[in-house]
């Protein structure tokens, strides 16, 4: 029984690290802090699901969509959205991935795969395309978020013209389902913690396979990545910023280690990733030029 206490508060703990990065609770409800980013906060059908986003800026601009990690929602990336330079910039937009704020699936509480999420939100990429009227598009994604937004290039690449990956899992070893999402997927100890983290360790047995069948892929890219990642990141291993430097293609992927940081760069690093996600916009549009 002391065992098994033991496992559950580790498990406990690891969902709080887990949650806490991705901005999925706060103490302001969504329409607060959209009306404090003055964003405008939309949904987007495709049949009869809704994707749920924030939206700020002119059609006609680039684009920068932001995409959570789990658990999460548009406002765990949202605080960039008020940064100037980048409203100056582009066309900002931050998605509720199916699943979560306010984008609920029809039939299920949680969508463990990639390709499934993705089907749902290329409508809205193929939309905020055709509104850039030839403008760059670019994802910037956080932990999960930026697992999954290679992965909608890959599927969509006529959609996206670069990718800040931040604190993601790329490599395939490394993104395989740990000791602790085994035992939150076993009752009692699925039934004990926050229904949050019980999704959340669903989408996470979905990134080992999605990981996987990537793998080839970078060596076919031709668009601008950047990989970002705190070297003492606690929950998404560091060595995937070995993985970067090793498989993804040296002639347009920039490799960013930032000592001495976790996995919260989305708040801590917020200069940072203004800085990059900038830089990322005229590389596509030099790429575009040449």
């Amino acid at each position: 029984m002391r065992r098994i206490i033991s496992l559950l508060l580790i498990v406990l703990l690891t969902g709080c690290l887990n949650g806490s990065p991705q901005g999925a609770a706060g103490p302001a409800p969504s329409n607060n802090l959209a009306a404090g980013l003055s964003v405008s906060l939309r949904s987007f059908a495709v049949g009869e699901f809704n994707l749920h986003y924030a939206d700020t800026g002119d059609q006609g601009k680039a684009t920068i969509v932001f995409v959570h990690g789990t658990p999460g929602s548009w406002r765990s990336l949202g605080r960039l959205m008020d940064r100037p330079e980048l409203r100056q910039a582009a066309r900002l937009v931050s998605i509720d991935r199916p699943g979560w704020g306010g984008s609920a699936l029809l039939d299920k509480e949680t969508e463990g795969s990639f390709a499934e999420q993705v089907k749902l939100i290329e409508p809205l990429l193929t939309r905020l395309r055709a509104e850039a009227a030839g403008e760059p598009l670019i994802l910037v994604g956080h932990s999960y978020g930026a697992s999954i937004s290679p992965y909608i290039a890959y599927k969509h690449p006529h959609l996206v013209d670069g990718i800040l990956m931040a604190a993601g899992a790329i490599d395939p070893k490394l993104g395989r389902p740990r000791w602790y999402n085994h035992a939150a997927s076993v009752w009692p100890i699925s039934r004990l913690i926050d229904d949050r983290l019980v999704k959340a360790n669903v989408e996470i047995w979905g990134v080992h396979e999605a990981l996987k069948e990537l793998e080839p892929w970078w060596q076919t890219v031709t668009m601008p990545l950047i990989y970002l990642q705190g070297e003492e990141d606690e929950l998404v291993h560091p060595r995937n910023l070995d993985f970067a430097e090793a498989h993804l293609p040296t002639a347009n992927t920039q490799v960013v280690r930032i000592p001495a940081q976790g996995h919260l760069v989305h708040r801590q690093q917020q200069d940072l990733i203004t800085q990059l996600a900038l830089e990322l916009l005229e590389r596509t549009r030099s790429r575009a030029g040449s």
